[in-house]
Protein backbone atom coordinates (compact mmCIF):
# COMPACT_ATOMS: atom_id res chain seq x y z
CA UNK A 1 0.00 0.00 0.00
CA UNK A 2 1.21 3.31 -1.05
CA UNK A 3 1.48 6.55 0.99
CA UNK A 4 1.16 10.17 -0.39
CA UNK A 5 3.95 12.10 0.58
CA UNK A 6 2.34 15.10 2.72
CA UNK A 7 2.77 18.53 1.09
CA UNK A 8 5.18 21.07 2.21
CA UNK A 9 3.89 23.39 5.05
CA UNK A 10 3.95 27.12 3.34
CA UNK A 11 4.86 28.96 6.72
CA UNK A 12 7.97 27.02 7.16
CA UNK A 13 9.20 27.67 3.19
CA UNK A 14 8.04 31.51 3.85
CA UNK A 15 9.52 31.72 7.09
CA UNK A 16 12.86 30.62 5.57
CA UNK A 17 12.51 32.24 2.31
CA UNK A 18 12.22 35.79 4.11
CA UNK A 19 14.91 34.85 6.80
CA UNK A 20 17.45 34.51 3.33
CA UNK A 21 18.51 30.85 4.43
CA UNK A 22 16.20 27.78 3.27
CA UNK A 23 16.80 23.79 2.55
CA UNK A 24 16.61 22.61 -1.09
CA UNK A 25 15.01 19.45 -2.14
CA UNK A 26 17.79 17.99 -1.82
CA UNK A 27 18.58 18.49 1.74
CA UNK A 28 21.13 21.75 1.06
CA UNK A 29 21.21 24.83 2.48
CA UNK A 30 21.07 28.10 0.52
CA UNK A 31 21.99 31.57 1.38
CA UNK A 32 19.07 33.64 -0.41
CA UNK A 33 18.19 37.27 -0.62
CA UNK A 34 18.82 39.25 1.94
CA UNK A 35 15.20 41.34 1.83
CA UNK A 36 15.05 45.02 3.39
CA UNK A 37 12.99 45.14 6.80
CA UNK A 38 10.15 46.74 5.08
CA UNK A 39 10.05 44.11 2.54
CA UNK A 40 9.97 41.15 4.87
CA UNK A 41 6.95 43.11 7.05
CA UNK A 42 5.36 43.65 4.05
CA UNK A 43 5.14 40.16 2.67
CA UNK A 44 5.03 38.22 5.89
CA UNK A 45 1.46 39.89 6.45
CA UNK A 46 0.22 39.79 3.43
CA UNK A 47 1.22 36.55 2.77
CA UNK A 48 0.90 34.60 6.56
CA UNK A 49 -0.60 37.50 8.57
CA UNK A 50 2.52 37.94 10.90
CA UNK A 51 2.95 40.07 12.85
CA UNK A 52 -0.73 41.11 12.08
CA UNK A 53 -3.54 43.06 14.37
CA UNK A 54 -5.40 41.34 15.94
CA UNK A 55 -8.49 39.79 14.16
CA UNK A 56 -6.92 40.80 10.95
CA UNK A 57 -7.46 37.55 8.14
CA UNK A 58 -6.59 39.19 4.79
CA UNK A 59 -3.44 37.02 4.12
CA UNK A 60 -3.00 34.53 1.81
CA UNK A 61 -2.26 31.53 3.69
CA UNK A 62 -5.47 31.87 5.21
CA UNK A 63 -7.82 32.76 2.07
CA UNK A 64 -6.06 29.94 0.20
CA UNK A 65 -6.09 27.19 2.61
CA UNK A 66 -5.65 23.48 1.70
CA UNK A 67 -5.59 25.28 -1.93
CA UNK A 68 -2.32 26.79 -1.44
CA UNK A 69 -0.36 24.29 -3.48
CA UNK A 70 -3.59 24.38 -6.34
CA UNK A 71 -3.48 27.97 -7.00
CA UNK A 72 -5.27 29.25 -10.06
CA UNK A 73 -5.01 32.96 -11.12
CA UNK A 74 -8.41 33.51 -10.30
CA UNK A 75 -7.88 32.42 -6.83
CA UNK A 76 -5.50 35.50 -6.41
CA UNK A 77 -7.49 37.98 -8.61
CA UNK A 78 -10.69 37.12 -6.21
CA UNK A 79 -8.54 37.29 -3.01
CA UNK A 80 -6.69 40.75 -4.24
CA UNK A 81 -10.21 42.05 -4.67
CA UNK A 82 -11.41 41.63 -1.24
CA UNK A 83 -8.02 43.09 0.66
CA UNK A 84 -9.29 45.99 2.64
CA UNK A 85 -6.92 48.39 4.53
CA UNK A 86 -6.93 48.09 8.73
CA UNK A 87 -9.73 50.67 8.60
CA UNK A 88 -12.21 48.49 6.40
CA UNK A 89 -11.95 50.51 3.17
CA UNK A 90 -10.52 49.23 -0.24
CA UNK A 91 -7.10 48.91 -0.44
CA UNK A 92 -5.91 51.33 -3.25
CA UNK A 93 -4.84 50.31 -6.88
CA UNK A 94 -1.38 50.29 -6.23
CA UNK A 95 -1.08 48.42 -2.82
CA UNK A 96 -3.09 45.57 -4.54
CA UNK A 97 -0.42 45.35 -7.30
CA UNK A 98 2.29 44.99 -4.24
CA UNK A 99 -0.13 42.35 -2.69
CA UNK A 100 -0.24 40.66 -6.13
CA UNK A 101 3.27 40.40 -6.19
CA UNK A 102 3.92 39.59 -3.31
CA UNK A 103 2.21 36.02 -4.33
CA UNK A 104 3.83 35.99 -7.14
CA UNK A 105 6.88 35.93 -5.69
CA UNK A 106 6.48 33.36 -3.54
CA UNK A 107 5.14 31.06 -5.69
CA UNK A 108 8.31 32.03 -8.59
CA UNK A 109 10.45 30.86 -5.37
CA UNK A 110 8.89 28.12 -5.07
CA UNK A 111 9.29 27.01 -8.27
CA UNK A 112 13.17 28.16 -9.14
CA UNK A 113 14.54 27.85 -6.18
CA UNK A 114 13.06 24.23 -4.39
CA UNK A 115 12.20 22.79 -8.37
CA UNK A 116 8.52 22.73 -7.21
CA UNK A 117 6.10 22.54 -10.08
CA UNK A 118 5.33 25.71 -12.58
CA UNK A 119 1.83 27.48 -11.79
CA UNK A 120 2.62 29.89 -14.48
CA UNK A 121 0.52 32.74 -13.13
CA UNK A 122 0.07 35.69 -15.29
CA UNK A 123 1.56 39.19 -15.01
CA UNK A 124 0.44 41.41 -11.80
CA UNK A 125 -1.72 43.67 -14.23
CA UNK A 126 -4.12 40.43 -15.21
CA UNK A 127 -4.54 39.38 -11.86
CA UNK A 128 -4.71 42.63 -9.87
CA UNK A 129 -5.95 45.08 -12.38
CA UNK A 130 -5.23 47.83 -13.97
CA UNK A 131 -3.35 50.88 -11.68
CA UNK A 132 -4.55 53.74 -13.15
CA UNK A 133 -2.13 56.47 -13.24
CA UNK A 134 -1.18 59.10 -10.24
CA UNK A 135 -3.26 62.59 -10.72
CA UNK A 136 -0.94 64.93 -12.56
CA UNK A 137 0.46 67.84 -10.84
CA UNK A 138 -0.07 71.03 -11.35
CA UNK A 139 -0.15 74.47 -10.05
CA UNK A 140 -2.89 76.82 -9.21
CA UNK A 141 -3.72 79.89 -11.62
CA UNK A 142 -2.27 81.94 -8.79
CA UNK A 143 0.92 80.37 -8.60
CA UNK A 144 1.33 80.23 -12.46
CA UNK A 145 0.65 83.81 -12.68
CA UNK A 146 2.97 84.09 -9.34
CA UNK A 147 5.79 82.79 -11.78
CA UNK A 148 4.99 84.82 -14.55
CA UNK A 149 5.81 87.99 -12.08
CA UNK A 150 9.03 86.32 -10.91
CA UNK A 151 10.10 85.92 -14.39
CA UNK A 152 9.58 89.40 -15.20
CA UNK A 153 10.68 91.01 -11.89
CA UNK A 154 14.24 88.68 -11.77
CA UNK A 155 17.35 90.27 -12.22
CA UNK A 156 19.79 87.55 -11.77
CA UNK A 157 22.10 86.07 -14.87
CA UNK A 158 21.10 86.29 -18.33
CA UNK A 159 17.75 87.65 -16.69
CA UNK A 160 16.15 88.16 -20.52
CA UNK A 161 17.05 84.04 -21.50
CA UNK A 162 15.55 83.45 -17.71
CA UNK A 163 12.57 85.25 -18.60
CA UNK A 164 11.81 83.68 -22.09
CA UNK A 165 12.71 80.18 -21.00
CA UNK A 166 9.84 80.41 -18.09
CA UNK A 167 7.85 82.28 -20.41
CA UNK A 168 8.04 78.94 -22.78
CA UNK A 169 7.49 76.60 -19.82
CA UNK A 170 4.27 78.75 -19.38
CA UNK A 171 2.68 78.63 -22.44
CA UNK A 172 2.72 74.53 -22.32
CA UNK A 173 6.12 74.34 -23.98
CA UNK A 174 7.46 70.70 -22.37
CA UNK A 175 11.34 70.85 -21.47
CA UNK A 176 12.13 68.54 -24.53
CA UNK A 177 10.82 71.30 -26.84
CA UNK A 178 11.87 74.49 -25.11
CA UNK A 179 15.92 73.23 -25.47
CA UNK A 180 15.10 72.10 -28.79
CA UNK A 181 13.21 75.13 -30.44
CA UNK A 182 15.59 76.68 -33.37
CA UNK A 183 15.59 80.48 -34.11
CA UNK A 184 15.49 79.36 -37.93
CA UNK A 185 12.28 77.78 -36.30
CA UNK A 186 10.73 81.55 -35.78
CA UNK A 187 8.93 83.26 -38.80
CA UNK A 188 8.19 86.72 -38.61
CA UNK A 189 6.40 87.27 -41.86
CA UNK A 190 2.99 85.27 -41.36
CA UNK A 191 0.21 86.79 -42.08
CA UNK A 192 -1.44 85.97 -38.58
CA UNK A 193 1.77 87.12 -36.27
CA UNK A 194 5.06 85.52 -35.74
CA UNK A 195 4.70 82.18 -35.22
CA UNK A 196 7.57 79.25 -34.85
CA UNK A 197 7.72 75.04 -35.53
CA UNK A 198 7.72 73.32 -32.43
CA UNK A 199 9.62 70.11 -32.17
CA UNK A 200 7.13 67.11 -31.38
CA UNK A 201 6.36 66.26 -27.81
CA UNK A 202 8.02 62.89 -28.62
CA UNK A 203 11.79 64.20 -27.23
CA UNK A 204 12.75 63.88 -30.86
CA UNK A 205 14.46 67.24 -32.30
CA UNK A 206 14.29 66.21 -35.93
CA UNK A 207 10.35 65.41 -35.17
CA UNK A 208 8.65 68.99 -36.11
CA UNK A 209 4.94 69.79 -36.01
CA UNK A 210 2.76 72.58 -37.96
CA UNK A 211 3.73 75.71 -37.61
CA UNK A 212 2.05 77.44 -34.53
CA UNK A 213 1.34 81.05 -33.50
CA UNK A 214 3.33 82.42 -30.62
CA UNK A 215 1.47 83.93 -27.89
CA UNK A 216 1.67 87.88 -27.75
CA UNK A 217 3.82 88.21 -23.88
CA UNK A 218 6.27 85.31 -25.44
CA UNK A 219 7.17 87.51 -28.68
CA UNK A 220 7.58 90.50 -25.80
CA UNK A 221 10.36 88.39 -24.05
CA UNK A 222 11.77 86.81 -27.28
CA UNK A 223 12.18 90.33 -28.47
CA UNK A 224 14.08 90.91 -25.11
CA UNK A 225 16.27 88.04 -25.40
CA UNK A 226 17.23 87.95 -29.54
CA UNK A 227 20.00 90.69 -29.00
CA UNK A 228 21.75 89.79 -25.92
CA UNK A 229 21.42 86.02 -27.52
CA UNK A 230 25.29 84.80 -26.75
CA UNK A 231 24.98 83.02 -30.19
CA UNK A 232 29.10 81.70 -30.55
CA UNK A 233 30.07 79.50 -33.88
CA UNK A 234 30.01 76.67 -35.01
CA UNK A 235 27.26 75.64 -32.55
CA UNK A 236 25.40 79.01 -32.80
CA UNK A 237 24.64 81.62 -35.03
CA UNK A 238 22.62 85.15 -35.12
CA UNK A 239 19.83 83.37 -37.75
CA UNK A 240 20.15 79.60 -36.64
CA UNK A 241 20.74 77.22 -33.71
CA UNK A 242 19.25 76.51 -30.45
CA UNK A 243 17.33 79.52 -29.48
CA UNK A 244 18.43 79.29 -25.92
CA UNK A 245 21.72 79.23 -25.50
CA UNK A 246 24.65 79.15 -22.52
CA UNK A 247 27.37 81.42 -22.58
CA UNK A 248 29.37 79.15 -25.14
CA UNK A 249 26.23 79.30 -27.57
CA UNK A 250 25.52 75.81 -26.84
CA UNK A 251 21.84 75.03 -26.65
CA UNK A 252 20.75 74.51 -22.67
CA UNK A 253 20.38 70.94 -21.58
CA UNK A 254 17.90 69.27 -19.32
CA UNK A 255 19.45 69.89 -16.28
CA UNK A 256 20.27 73.54 -16.70
CA UNK A 257 16.52 74.39 -17.91
CA UNK A 258 14.81 73.08 -14.20
CA UNK A 259 18.00 74.85 -12.16
CA UNK A 260 17.11 77.95 -14.23
CA UNK A 261 12.89 78.21 -13.33
CA UNK A 262 14.04 77.02 -9.85
CA UNK A 263 16.16 80.11 -9.60
CA UNK A 264 13.12 82.23 -10.77
CA UNK A 265 10.35 80.86 -8.51
CA UNK A 266 12.69 81.13 -5.62
CA UNK A 267 12.07 85.27 -5.99
CA UNK A 268 8.80 85.30 -5.50
CA UNK A 269 7.58 84.66 -1.91
CA UNK A 270 4.59 82.91 -2.62
CA UNK A 271 6.74 80.41 -4.76
CA UNK A 272 9.47 79.67 -2.50
CA UNK A 273 8.06 76.93 -0.70
CA UNK A 274 7.62 74.66 -3.86
CA UNK A 275 10.91 76.20 -6.00
CA UNK A 276 13.13 73.71 -5.30
CA UNK A 277 11.36 70.76 -6.24
CA UNK A 278 9.51 72.47 -9.20
CA UNK A 279 9.61 70.84 -12.80
CA UNK A 280 9.20 72.41 -15.91
CA UNK A 281 6.59 69.42 -16.52
CA UNK A 282 4.52 70.20 -13.70
CA UNK A 283 4.32 73.79 -15.34
CA UNK A 284 3.99 73.27 -18.86
CA UNK A 285 1.02 70.78 -17.94
CA UNK A 286 -0.87 73.83 -15.52
CA UNK A 287 -3.42 76.32 -16.85
CA UNK A 288 -1.53 78.77 -19.47
CA UNK A 289 -2.31 82.30 -18.24
CA UNK A 290 -1.05 83.28 -22.12
CA UNK A 291 -4.18 80.72 -23.37
CA UNK A 292 -6.40 84.11 -24.57
CA UNK A 293 -3.29 85.94 -25.30
CA UNK A 294 -2.48 85.67 -28.99
CA UNK A 295 -1.54 88.15 -31.89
Amino acid sequence: MSSVAPEPDPYVILRGWLDGIYLRPDGQEVRGRAWDDDTRYRYGLLLAGIDAPAGWQQDWFTYIGDQVWHVQPLHVQDWASRLRNFDGSPIAAASRGRAVSAVRSFYRHCETDLGSAAWNLPPRRALAGPTPPAPRERLTGHQMDALRTAADRYCGPHAERARLAVYMTLAGLRPGQTITVLTEHIQRDNAAGPSWRLPAKNNSSSAVTITQLIPRPVVWALDDYLPVRTHKAPHSTATSGPLLVSRTGRGLDRVTLPRLLRDVATTHPDLQELAPALLPDVVAHSPSPFADERL
